[in-house]
């Protein structure tokens, strides 16, 4: 009954934090404040990147919700009832989140940049004023009722089934309608005075930013179940529980990594309208001042597939008759890992099109290139028919590898519970690193406008408009995924742990 109130306030607090949000017109007269200690930037920079985690969270997880559901409909392995309904006692407890630190984003956001957000106000008022707020609202009431509706639902599963889809729905178009505006900062229409909102909205970055935020939020809900999973087996004593927890695990990776394969796809395709826009800020981001930020992401990305990788060989060890297949696999581990170094292996090792002098100072110029380019003849590790094959091994790969683990299972007897203890860390490894790199990229597609809230149209006149040192930045999303890691497993532990003990 208290979780019931809890929850229902909440809800409350999502309405008033929506309403509350929208400025009076005329708004952009007001003088912008400075935020104390951090700054305007780095407060704002704080906020959101909090909010998006956590919704992220809720729009992923949903699609993970219905789809145990339908399969606990559809085999009558209870596993994935039990799956369905613990992931959405977790997501009831992060949308009252998601709404605080929407509201309290949108706050900072008129009060420390009110001419940037009258600005998007005055280009999106329908999607700002109508669209996010009316979407909000029926995608928090559909939660609601398909999470409260569980027991009530038992019976006529088909119904609550369809609740939850429609909450999938909602949660998509909700997504497509922020991303117009997040698109229309880097890519906004050229060449036209008064554009519609349609020709706001649809521009050159705002399907393939749909496409790959959708996909990288099904990676990220996957991993989470499996972070999840993995805790609740560390903390837990029960052997059923234990076995319970480890095929969570098992399902969470497996969703993540399938859903991983196509993140590269979704990354390329993106990058492309980029260049296909402006080619100089396809340049600042993949040769310029962002640069080694991609070689941060694909050090972390190369992590990620060795971990998966990783994970699957120590779960064949708890497959009886399946280790026949573990030297395929770690052959597989090995390709993987030499694809991601090659992915990851710069041209040279600084941040700029072309070294400028004050980075040799004290040395010429040649002697400052031997020591910070790749030696001639490993030159062609950089060049993209190098990149482009380790990538394409590195999803292969992995994929074979996938197939050769479920062949196994099928094959042989599988123990849950019995799993290498070390699996779960590389669970928790896989969640962090995830989290880790959704910030790092969401700080790099900001960016990448250079000194522009909206690239040449509304320029960013503070002394924060540059773009700052890779370690202040991955300093920063450190931080910040520290924090959000903490929030999120306490939740976890309040809803499974905390409240089973109590029941």
């Amino acid at each position: 009954m208290r979780n019931k109130k809890t929850i229902i306030l909440g809800l409350l607090l999502t309405f008033f934090l929506l309403f509350s949000s929208v400025p009076a017109q005329g708004y952009s007269d007001l003088e912008s404040l400075n935020f104390p200690i951090f700054g305007n930037r780095t407060a704002i920079w704080i906020v959101a990147q909090f909010h998006i985690l956590f919704a992220s969270f809720i729009l992923g997880v949903p699609l993970f919700v219905v789809i145990a559901e339908y399969l606990y409909m559809r085999k009558g392995d209870y596993r994935y009832e039990r799956l369905a309904k613990d992931i959405a006692r977790v997501m009831a407890i992060a949308y009252s989140i998601t709404a605080l630190s929407g509201g309290t984003f949108a706050f900072l956001l008129f009060g420390l940049y009110p001419d940037f957000s009258y600005h998007i106000i005055n280009q999106f008022a329908p999607l700002w004023i109508l669209f996010y707020p009316g979407l909000v609202i029926i995608e928090t009431i559909l939660m609601y009722v398909y999470y409260f509706s569980w027991e009530r639902l038992k019976e006529k599963k088909g119904i609550h089934l369809s609740i939850g889809i429609l909450l999938n729905i909602v949660g998509i178009l909700t997504l497509f309608n922020m991303d117009a505006i997040a698109s229309y900062m880097n890519t906004p229409p050229r060449d036209l005075i008064n554009p519609t909102v349609w020709e706001n909205v649809y521009n050159y970055t705002w399907i393939p930013l749909n496409l790959h935020r959708l996909v990288g939020n099904i990676t990220y809900g996957g991993y989470m179940v499996g972070m999840m999973g993995a805790f609740l087996y560390v903390w837990s004593k029960d052997e059923k529980d234990r076995a319970y927890y480890d095929w969570m695990g098992y399902i969470g990776n497996t969703i993540g990594v399938g859903a991983m394969l196509l993140l590269p796809i979704m990354g390329y395709i993106y990058a492309m309208e980029f260049y296909r826009y402006a080619a100089e800020l396809g340049t600042y981001m993949m040769s310029d001042r962002l640069s080694m930020y991609f070689e941060a992401q694909a050090i972390v990305v190369g992590l990620l597939f060795l971990a998966s990788n990783y994970y699957m060989w120590l779960s064949m060890k708890r497959i009886e008759g399946a280790m026949g297949y573990a030297p395929i696999v770690r052959f597989g581990f090995i390709v993987v890992f030499f694809a991601a170094c090659i992915w990851f292996i710069p041209r040279h090792y600084f941040a700029t099109m072309v070294p400028e002098e004050w980075m040799y100072a004290g040395m010429t110029k040649e002697k400052f290139l031997k020591i910070t380019e790749l030696p001639s003849h490993l030159g062609f590790l950089a060049l993209m028919k190098a990149k482009n094959t380790a990538a394409v091994l590195l999803l292969v790969v992995t994929l074979l590898n996938y197939i050769i683990y479920r062949i196994a299972i099928k094959k042989g007897r599988i123990e849950w519970g019995n799993i290498d203890f070390r699996a779960q860390y590389i669970l928790i490894f896989l969640g962090f690193s995830d989290i880790w790199l959704m910030n790092l990229m969401g700080a790099v597609r900001s960016l990448v406008r250079k000194d522009y809230h909206v690239y040449l149209l509304l320029k960013d006149t503070t002394l924060e408009a540059y773009t700052p040192a890779l370690s202040y930045t991955s300093s920063l999303t450190t931080l910040i995924t520290f924090g959000f890691f903490i929030i999120f497993i306490f939740i976890v532990w309040l809803g499974l742990k905390y409240g089973k003990e109590k029941g």
